[in-house]
């Protein structure tokens, strides 16, 4: 149980004190014996110091640069990341992150592709919120045409739409979507999921958003207008809301989550800003996701949301009815470091005395 360098200390300890023997027996019949090799020194010299480096750098980038403030994550701060975003993605979460947002997709559209098979007149329409580079967009695109081009026409189509607030992100996402001839499918806009304007009420049957809630600062807000725009009429499958996002691992979380908090607290930073040359959004990236509510904290807020709602009749703010969530589930991933968090609108009445 004590440190590597600890155990390297005594390795070389113990291969001095060997030396006056293997000298002294020379001459005697037992010559031939030779210290062993230290070789598993420098295997833990070697593990550590990349670990060293990297803690070291991290907390040379805090007392080098002020924090960011909590509402830095704009699309500002994307639109400067945007050209290397993909890259350092999958370098940061050794490619895992499009297995996580595979798993994203399943939850929305059913294992069998359930939501596209609804039926009725409606288009399928599914929002993706700070779609970014349109990764998940992309992916539920792939999904609506799998599902849909071998069933037989009707009278709906499926739609996937994508906001995020950084132009430059929906530029290299637009380019990923002709690359993958989704164009028909998947459309993508500016748009800030607190202030969903252009989108009308009860609208969307499905809607998405991966690692993008952390750096909203009026998480409410934006909750409140996805739960506006989602269906909440009575159909065969009621709609849907899926997050995804990260946590830092509890105390509880074992060795596995000890070394996933290790990485989220100092190599995320460091090696982020050496891959993009933007120190200050990396930083932003860290402080995020230590700063965003425990999976317990967030279904609270999540179920504990007062809505406003509109009549469906006039328009008019209903007085007695407000809106929240559900959720039914929440998924872990990643030692408990990412979690889904998959919910359904609901409406609630006022309590009166």
């Amino acid at each position: 149980g004590g440190s590597p360098l600890l155990s390297i200390s005594v390795m070389m300890g113990s291969k001095s004190k060997s030396k006056p023997k293997s000298k002294a027996s020379k001459s005697g019949p037992q010559s031939s014996t030779k210290p062993k090799s230290s070789s598993s020194t420098w295997f833990y010299a070697m593990a550590i110091l990349p670990l060293g480096l990297l803690l070291f750098a991290s907390q040379l980038l805090k007392s080098a640069l002020p924090a960011p403030p909590s509402d830095f994550g704009s699309g500002s701060m994307f639109d400067h990341i945007a050209p290397r975003y993909d890259f350092i993605n999958r370098a940061l979460a050794l490619n895992l992150d499009m297995s996580w947002r595979h798993k994203l997709v399943e939850v929305v559209v059913g294992k069998e592709g359930e939501i596209f098979k609804q039926g009725g007149d409606d288009d399928i329409r599914i929002l993706d919120l700070a779609t970014g580079t349109a990764d998940v967009a992309i992916l539920l695109g792939k999904a609506a045409s799998h599902y849909t081009s071998s069933t037989t026409p009707s009278k709906y189509k499926p739609v996937i739409i994508g906001l995020d607030p950084s132009q430059n992100m929906i530029s290299v996402g637009n380019d990923k979507i002709t690359r993958h001839n989704l164009s028909n499918i998947v459309r993508l806009g500016l748009g800030d999921s607190r202030k969903l304007d252009d989108v009308v009420d009860n609208s969307f049957h499905a809607a998405t958003m991966s690692f993008g809630i952390r750096n909203v600062p009026e998480k409410e807000m934006a909750l409140c207008e996805i739960h506006r725009i989602l269906k909440k009429s009575d159909s065969s499958l009621p709609s849907k809301l899926a997050i995804m996002e990260f946590s830092e691992p509890g105390p509880d979380s074992g060795v596995l989550g000890l070394v996933a908090r290790f990485f989220i607290r100092h190599v995320v930073p460091s090696l982020g800003a050496l891959l993009s040359g933007a120190p200050k959004e990396y930083m932003h990236l860290q402080k995020s996701i230590k700063e965003f509510p425990s999976p317990e904290k967030f279904v609270e807020m999540m179920e504990g949301l007062k809505c406003p709602v509109r009549s469906p009749e006039n328009n008019e703010l209903e007085v007695h009815t407000f809106g929240a969530f559900r959720v039914t589930e929440v998924i872990n991933l990643n030692f408990g470091s990412v979690q889904i968090y998959v919910a359904t609108p609901i409406l609630k009445k006022y309590v009166t005395e």
